[in-house]
């Protein structure tokens, strides 16, 4: 009986064996079946294998012509979006003509490294000619720049063939758009086109030896600029990605409008100067989507909070580094952008004089939490005389409207309370002092936080960050202790920032 069921058992294994050996000798062969059609053009790099098909010889022309047929030779990765002959006739004889429009207009099918459509996925492939596309692959469905792929996937030797049946056109950058369209857009562009400039690129330009100096020697390549970028981001970047508003005419009227008696001044190109800065520097975010506007504020790239409201989108044009939102309408709140609290850190020395550096001192003190990450503890170690018992600071930008004045105390161990006065002054339009004297107040050793001091105040014009402007807005803090009141008082106490507070 034993010796019978194991005669069973090892028949058992004997045959499980040989079924897993048919099996996978089956699997074997139906992978070989199904890859018999792809080793040939495994074996074939992309070039070949699009020069062997008469649907792409127009494309193969090209390539050639433009230089591109070595590469795609090459043991490097590729992946290809190879358009037919039908889709090169309806690209116009002008490209076809150019040299130059021409490469790019080719490279904009060409990639490198491989990609496939088997993950679901978008991705941003960088082409040739620097351009970023969107390859998307959802739901089954692949499209390469917003186009439907024709056959995709082909595997060759040295990278991956897609092939379209529409000639995918070279899409201009925010910066290419707007020098396209300047005459939509003149007041932004008069603007922006003053801060043009050539400068040396070194990163393509050829070192071809050095001089009797020693310093390098180039066959030196310029580029076109714009200074202007620094300030905003570079809208002629293809590895960054913005969102800007293409203001028309008529939304830069309303919004100058808005802005301009903010910036009042004597002289009036003054005026549109720092107007039309405001303006054209709260115009660029991050690439935002038209969907994602849902009433929440969004930031400029120089740090404002704004509203944009997506009813007064005209238009919203696709390019290669974002998009344009066009408007015929902006309305950016002035306390959004520009009206804002103006901020004087008292450990700022450039714009601070003090009456008696001996008699009086400011010391500067770290602590994270504090405003700037330092307070100051002044103290007064003379008896007051009026010219030797105070400090003056002066505040910039700030703005031809109505402000509050706020000072932060800190507490710094003193072991009375202490007695200030001050003075509050900004020259007017003709240049008239106007100062206002703001009664004694008694600030305790203990304080921390904000005392708003006098106020509010209308300052009649701009004051801009120049400190050698004949226009300005002070404030002169003195320590009003005299001898007999220090039974009560003391001549030190710790103080963080004054601030200028918009009232309107």
């Amino acid at each position: 009986m034993k010796n019978k069921n194991n005669c069973i058992f090892n028949f058992s294994r004997l045959l499980v064996i040989v079924c897993i050996f048919l099996t996978v000798s089956c699997k074997e062969e139906a992978w070989d079946d199904h890859y018999d059609q792809q080793d040939s053009r495994l074996e074939k790099n992309i070039f070949t294998v699009l020069s062997e098909n008469p649907e792409y010889s127009t494309f193969v022309t090209l390539l050639e012509q433009t230089g591109y047929k070595s590469q795609l030779q090459s043991a490097q990765a590729f992946t290809v979006w190879a358009p037919n002959n039908a889709a090169f006739a309806q690209v116009s004889n002008a490209i076809l003509n150019d040299p130059d429009a021409l490469k790019e207009l080719i490279g904009n099918h060409i990639s490198l490294f491989s990609y496939n459509t088997t993950s679901n996925q978008e991705t941003l492939v960088k082409m040739f000619n620097d351009k970023y596309i969107e390859f998307i692959n959802t739901s089954g469905t692949s499209t390469f720049g917003g186009i439907n792929l024709a056959t995709k996937d082909i595997l060759t030797s040295n990278g991956i063939l897609h092939t379209l049946n529409e000639v995918l056109e070279v899409s201009p950058n925010i910066w290419g758009y707007l020098n396209n369209n300047a005459s939509e857009y003149p007041s932004l562009m008069n603007f922006l086109t003053t801060f043009n400039e050539t400068v040396f690129d070194e990163a393509n330009s050829v070192k071809i030896g050095t001089n009797s100096l020693g310093q390098s020697v180039y066959d030196s390549i310029f580029v076109s600029s714009n200074s202007y970028f620094k300030t905003i981001g570079d809208l002629s970047s293809e590895e960054r990605r913005y969102s800007f508003i293409g203001l028309t005419e008529p939304a830069y009227t309303g919004v100058y409008n808005t802005f301009k008696d903010y910036y009042k001044y004597p002289v009036a190109d003054s005026i549109k100067a720092n107007t039309d800065k405001a303006i054209f520097s709260n115009l660029n975010f991050q690439a935002i989507d038209l969907d994602e506007f849902d009433g929440s504020p969004v930031t400029t790239t120089t740090g404002n909070m704004v509203m944009l409201d997506p009813s007064t989108i005209t238009e919203n044009v696709a390019l290669s580094n974002g998009n344009v939102f066009v408007v015929n309408q902006l309305n950016y709140d002035p306390k959004n952008v520009i009206y804002k609290d103006v901020i004087y850190e008292i450990e700022n020395s450039e714009r601070r004089t003090i009456g008696n550096a001996t008699a009086l001192t400011i010391q500067k003190k770290y602590n994270r939490t504090s405003s700037g990450q330092f307070y100051n503890v002044v103290n007064l170690n003379q008896n007051p005389t009026g010219s030797n018992n105070y400090f003056e600071i002066s505040f910039s930008n700030v703005l031809s409207a109505s402000y509050t004045l706020h000072l932060r105390f800190v507490p710094v161990g003193a072991s009375k309370n202490t007695k200030l006065k001050f003075e509050f002054s900004y020259v007017d339009a003709n240049k008239n002092t106007v100062v206002n004297t703001i009664p004694a107040i008694e600030v305790s050793n203990l304080e921390d936080g904000e005392i708003q001091i006098g106020g509010p105040y209308t300052i009649p014009v701009f004051i801009n960050k120049e400190k050698a402007n004949s226009y300005f807005v002070k404030l002169k803090i003195f320590v009003d202790v005299s001898e007999p009141e220090l039974i009560l008082f003391d001549r030190t106490f710790g103080i963080d920032y004054a601030k200028l507070v918009p009232t309107e």
